[in-house]
C-alpha cells in the first residue's frame, strides 16, 4: 500500500478514537496486531487492543490524544502524541485520584495489505505513572 494511504489509514484511525468510536478506530489494525511497549500485556490481536482501550478509557474517560508528527517510510508510519486525561476510573489497580496526566508518546506502525499488523510504543511510561501513583505502587510489588 502506498505510503500516502498508510498515513491516511492513521489519521482517520486518531480522528475515530477522537470520536470514541472504538470499533472504527480499531478497523486501522489487522486481527493478529501485536502491540510492544507500555502495553506488552496485552494479549495479541484486536480484541487485546479492544480491551487495552476499554480500560483505559475507563481509568481515563476524558482521554485526548493530540497528534504532532506523522513521518512514513516504507511500510512504516511514525506518529508522536501528547496524551492527556483524568485519573477518574480504577486503571493498573490503581482507584481514581482525580489527577490530570500528560505523557509523551511516539507510536510506530507496521503496515501490509493496509493495515498495522505490529506497533511499537514508546511512551514516558514513568510520567505517566507518577501521576496516578503507580509508580511506587509498582515499586513495592504491589
Amino acid at each position: 500500500m502506498p505510503r500516502h494511504e498508510n498515513i491516511e489509514a492513521l489519521q482517520q484511525a486518531v480522528l475515530r478514537f477522537k470520536a470514541r468510536d472504538l470499533e472504527g478506530h480499531l478497523k486501522l489494525y489487522s486481527n493478529a496486531v501485536i502491540h510492544h511497549g507500555f502495553s506488552s500485556r496485552i494479549r495479541p490481536g484486536v480484541a487485546g487492543l479492544k480491551d487495552h482501550y476499554n480500560a483505559l478509557l475507563k481509568g481515563f474517560p476524558d482521554t485526548r490524544i493530540e497528534v504532532d508528527d506523522i513521518i512514513a517510510e516504507g511500510e512504516k508510519v511514525v506518529h508522536r502524541f501528547m496524551f492527556f486525561g483524568t485519573h477518574k476510573g480504577e486503571f493498573l489497580g490503581v482507584a481514581p485520584t482525580g489527577k490530570q496526566v500528560r505523557a509523551a508518546g511516539v507510536h510506530i506502525h507496521l503496515f501490509q495489505g493496509g493495515h498495522a499488523v505490529e506497533v511499537w510504543q514508546i511512551l514516558d511510561t514513568f510520567a505517566f505513572l507518577s501521576e496516578i501513583g503507580a509508580v511506587s505502587r509498582l515499586r513495592d510489588g504491589k
